[in-house]
């Protein structure tokens, strides 16, 4: 936990502002938020960024998923009759582009293609807009042709008997400008 310098404890005057309001930092306590008695919901999981998908499960006091924390999110919003707004963010994977770490960008875009999943099966179509944006993106192709089963992090082979490799499936291309190895 994070100390000031003026020695406020900002979760607990949050959670004192609002009634029926739980804080929670690790995934155990998350995990037992009841969700029809709890009006607000604060999760500080990290003291910075949370951690990449790929590094989620060695997180020692452990920290939910995107999709589990839209899940509940939506559950709790929609104790309230009142229309809502949820955002949903998925900025490691900007961080994993920035870093040259394409494994890293990988699983966290297939983890907020998996709470955009969830949010499409707990909200009402034809009350709900969803909207999936970035607000940049990176170069990020793949290269070559090859194939299938070939895995996407590593070196094409031909798809010929010869087995020779010929290059990388994806090409990566971050700053500083210039191309990345992907493996």
């Amino acid at each position: 936990m994070g100390v000031r310098n003026d020695n406020r404890d900002l979760m607990k005057e949050w959670k004192n502002k609002y009634i029926d309001a739980e804080v929670v930092w690790n995934k155990e306590q998350f995990k037992a938020v009841e969700v029809k008695k709890t009006k607000h919901l604060l999760g500080l999981f990290e003291p910075s960024h949370m951690q990449y998908e790929h590094d989620r499960s060695k997180d020692k006091a452990g920290e939910p998923s995107l999709h589990s924390m839209t899940k509940k999110a939506l559950k709790i919003l929609k104790n309230s009759e009142k229309p809502f707004f949820l955002m949903v963010e998925a900025g490691r994977i900007d961080h994993g582009h920035h870093a040259g770490n394409a494994h890293r960008a990988l699983t966290d875009t297939i983890e907020l293609s998996n709470a955009v999943t969830t949010a499409l099966k707990n909200v009402d179509l034809d009350e709900t807009l969803i909207i999936v944006t970035a607000d940049h993106s990176h170069t990020f192709n793949i290269a070559g042709y090859p194939q299938r089963g070939n895995p996407i992090l590593g070196l094409v082979k031909t798809p010929d008997e010869s087995g020779a490799l010929v290059g990388l499936s994806l090409i990566h291309i971050s700053e500083p400008t210039r191309p990345r190895l992907i493996s």
